[in-house]
C-alpha cells in the first residue's frame, strides 16, 4: 500500500609497506600531517517509495518479504482517482496499507471531519457486518490538518477486523491513508503502519 536498508559506514583501509627503510634512506621529516578526522557513520537510507505511475501518490514500501504492491487509477472527468496498496501475500494473515487521492464533484465537497464521521460510515456499513468507531479525532499529517478514525469491525468472511483511516482534503480532492487487517496482524505491523501514515505523499496536497 511503499525495502529499507542501512548503509554501512565507509571502511578506511591502511596501506602498509612490507619493508622498513634503513637509516641511510629514511626520508627527512619536514612536517607532520594532521591526524585524519574519524569517519562519521553514514546516515540511514530513506525507505524506498512505492509510487503511482502518474506521480500523484507515493508511500514507503514496507520492508521485508511477503508484500505485493499495486496501483489503480480512474480517469473519468470530475471523478479521477489514484490509489496505491501494499498487502500481505499470505492470505491467512490478511492485512493491507492504502493511500488514495480522488476527486469529487463540487456539490460533494466536504470537510475532512464530515467525510470521516458522516460519509465514510455509510461505506463501512456496506463493507462490514458491523463496525464501531472506537476513536475519532482531528490530527495533523505532513503539516496538514485532517481527521483520523480507529475502527473495530466484523467482516462476513474475514471475521474481526481492525482499521485505521486518516482523511485530508484540498479543494475537490480527498486524500485517504488507511491500514486494515486481522487484529493480531494489525498489531504486529505497527511500525509499517506508522511509516506508511507519516511517509505517504500526495502531489495534489499543497
Amino acid at each position: 500500500m511503499l525495502r529499507a536498508h542501512l548503509l554501512l559506514p565507509a571502511l578506511l583501509a591502511a596501506a602498509c609497506d612490507g619493508g622498513q627503510p634503513g637509516p641511510s634512506n629514511m626520508p627527512v621529516e619536514t612536517s607532520k600531517s594532521p591526524a585524519a578526522a574519524p569517519a562519521e557513520p553514514a546516515p540511514a537510507a530513506e525507505p524506498a517509495l512505492f509510487a503511482s505511475k502518474d506521480g500523484l501518490v507515493a508511500a514507503p514500501r514496507p520492508s521485508g518479504d511477503g508484500w505485493d504492491c499495486v496501483e489503480q487509477t480512474a480517469t473519468e472527468p470530475g471523478q479521477e482517482a489514484t490509489l496505491i496498496k501494499c498487502r500481505r501475500t499470505d492470505k491467512s494473515r490478511f492485512f493491507f496499507l492504502l493511500a488514495k487521492d480522488y476527486a469529487v464533484p463540487p456539490d460533494q465537497v466536504r470537510s475532512a471531519e464530515q467525510l470521516a464521521t458522516d460519509v465514510f460510515p455509510s461505506t463501512y456499513q456496506k463493507l462490514f457486518e458491523k463496525f464501531e468507531i472506537t476513536e475519532a479525532k482531528p490530527t495533523t499529517r505532513a503539516g496538514k490538518p485532517g481527521h483520523e478514525l480507529q475502527i473495530s469491525a466484523v467482516h462476513a468472511s474475514m471475521g474481526e477486523i481492525r482499521k485505521r483511516e486518516l482523511v485530508q482534503t484540498a479543494g475537490d480532492h480527498v486524500f485517504v491513508v488507511s491500514a486494515e487487517g486481522l487484529p493480531d496482524v494489525f498489531a504486529a505491523e505497527a511500525s509499517a503502519i506508522e511509516a506508511w501514515f507519516s511517509g505517504a505523499r500526495f502531489k495534489n496536497l499543497p
